[in-house]
């Protein structure tokens, strides 16, 4: 065994079903974020979103009598900020285009962390199928903000956005790899991330003028639905089974949530997948796959 971290057991039929359920939660979470943003604005929704998961994560650590800020405080801050960076990112652009695509040029991070960690950090071999996978996924990246229907609801600035929250989340992931953070218990880097964003999106929110709230039931459903299906207990569930299963086996099957959160939009919001986007959806679906199946250690720290 390589590290604390490393995967137990094989995958699990019923951890299998499991983790279908958990990544169609990150999924269709941009497809939330969408149906809530006539009524609370994307960056209040980030901010309400990590005080709420917060909340419920001082609440867990209270009961299992644990302290959830005893890591570095510096590299704690820089995690908050990070977040506050993806997040508010995101929830913008998820305002600004489609969910279909917020969905699919988010879940790029995952490649852009095998590249770096290839690279900048070299805490990776180089892989060949990892390579390719990356090479797939990002032509299929050029493919979806390329082509694209006149007059649709995705627009080049918001998928430009959600690509910079997808490099965001790359960016934090490869600080934790990279320092001490990465023997920190996984839901107390989680509990700091949702911490220390919270008065940077909320004072973002007020500067910028994000600050409709009108708390309809589709609102706060929405909402309950980010903060404690996916924030929370997801997120909780998702770092069990890393620890309980093999990790690889675990990350390949992240390339389910981009393919719900596209069948979310469609089924849900009505969005129309055009052939162009199909075809930029799927090779983005595949180089997620190999990307994540050539990998042999431990996965991102956190899935959105």
């Amino acid at each position: 065994m390589s590290g604390m971290s490393d995967p137990r057991t094989p995958l699990t039929l019923s951890a299998g079903l499991l983790l279908v359920v958990i990544f169609a939660a990150f999924g269709a979470q941009q497809t939330a974020v969408k149906l809530a943003v006539a009524d609370i604005g994307p960056i209040a929704q980030a901010a309400l979103r990590s005080a709420g998961g917060a909340a419920l994560l001082a609440l867990w650590f209270v009961l299992r009598r644990t302290n959830p800020f005893a890591a570095p405080f510096t590299l704690s801050v820089l995690l908050g900020v990070l977040f506050a960076v993806d997040f508010g990112l995101l929830y913008v652009g998820i305002a600004l285009t489609s969910a279909s695509h917020a969905t699919v040029l988010y879940y790029t991070a995952p490649m852009m962390i095998a590249l770096a960690a290839m690279t900048a950090i070299a805490d990776e071999p180089f892989d060949t199928r990892k390579i390719a996978g990356i090479a797939i996924a990002f032509a299929g990246v050029a493919i979806v903000a390329l082509v694209r229907p006149s007059g649709g609801s995705a627009t080049l600035g918001g998928d430009l956005l959600c690509l910079g929250a997808a490099a965001a989340w790359a960016l934090t992931v490869l600080v934790i790899r990279a320092t001490r953070l990465k023997s920190v218990d996984a839901s107390v880097v989680l509990f700091h991330q949702l911490f220390w964003s919270v008065p940077l999106l909320a004072a973002t929110a007020f500067v910028w003028g994000d600050t409709t709230l009108r708390w309809s039931a589709l609102a706060l459903g929405s909402l309950a639905f980010q903060t404690v299906a996916v924030a929370f207990i997801g997120y909780l569930v998702f770092f069990r089974l890393i620890q309980l299963h093999l990790a690889s086996q675990v990350s390949a099957m992240s390339f389910l949530a981009p393919l719900f959160g596209v069948l979310s939009a469609w089924a849900i919001l009505g969005e129309t997948l055009t052939p162009g986007f199909a075809i930029g959806a799927g090779a983005i679906l595949v180089g997620l796959y190999l990307t994540n199946r050539a990998r042999r250690n431990v996965p991102c720290p956190r899935s959105p």
